[in-house]
């Protein structure tokens, strides 16, 4: 019961309901697959061991307790062999995708970004506090993302040798974004998100010495297709709002899924030639 109700101490987890046209919607293994690794009920050799069903709970390619964690995230084998990259070039490409098509939207420009002043119940907002985002202050941006090939930092901005994922910059505002995402097990989610703000802060300084205006957003979306609070976050900061926020996170989670369900299918073949025993096959 502790380990299926890890869930509960998700705390940098954006929460997640399915609704009934949710399921109906969806496709069995998917459903199958997302409810059987929340609970991580899936048959990894760890599970099948505790359950009587195998005689050892290592992985095969390395060695090490082959739980859920380690099969969807830590295996050192599947991160050499660019598994883990695959995976994560799959979710960056959707969220990209997002970003660019957000990125050319005709918008009428603003001073700046205006963030949402909450208010007790009975009062009115005060006017013009609708949040317009960083995109909406210029409609000079250019865009850069790490896929395909090699992501180089413009220079005009820092010399460094480090690849954010996403990086958006106007010459003429003196603005620069940039985007990390990490692929990490939920519940490390928070563990990620500040390892990522400390590799970028020098970069960031580096910005602002040179004139620059510049912002950090590290993201998140878990192995098993959760979206961390920090993506939520950082599109409404850029003014990727409503509708369209929501289908972008629900894409971004929807490729974590089927990428972390294709690494375990591939996983799961090198298993079922396992000799068992006691409970069957």
């Amino acid at each position: 019961m502790k380990k299926q109700g890890s869930w509960t101490r998700w705390e940098s987890v954006k929460d997640r309901s399915l609704t009934w046209q949710d399921i109906w919607s969806m496709e069995g293994h998917r459903i199958k697959f997302l409810l059987c690794s929340t609970y991580d009920v899936l048959p990894t050799p760890s599970n099948l061991h505790t359950w009587g069903m195998v005689e050892s709970p290592s992985c095969t390619l390395c060695g090490k307790i082959a739980n859920l964690e380690h099969v969807l995230s830590s295996c050192h084998s599947s991160l050499a062999d660019g598994k883990f990259r695959w995976r994560h070039d799959q979710i960056l490409a959707q969220l990209a995708e997002g970003v660019e098509q957000a990125r050319k939207r005709t918008r009428q420009l603003s001073n700046g970004p205006r963030f949402i002043h909450f208010v007790r119940a009975g009062e009115s907002a005060a006017a013009g506090g609708r949040n317009k985002g960083v995109l909406a202050t210029a409609n000079d941006w250019e865009m850069r993302a790490d896929l395909k090939k090699q992501l180089k930092f413009p220079e005009e901005i820092a010399h460094t040798t480090l690849r954010p994922d996403i990086v958006l910059w106007s010459r003429g505002t003196k603005q620069v974004v940039l985007i990390e995402l990490t692929v990490p097990w939920e519940e490390r989610m928070e563990e990620a998100y500040e390892r990522k703000l400390k590799k970028y802060q020098t970069l960031i300084l580096e910005s602002q010495h040179n004139g620059w205006k510049a912002w950090n957003l590290p993201v998140e979306v878990g192995c098993r297709g959760f979206a961390g609070r920090s993506l939520w976050r950082a599109l409404g900061l850029l003014g990727i709002e409503g509708l369209a926020r929501k289908r972008l996170v629900a894409n971004t989670t929807r490729r974590a899924e089927e990428a972390s369900r294709w690494i375990w299918l591939q996983r799961k073949v090198r298993w079922q030639s396992r000799p068992t025993e006691g409970l069957g096959t």
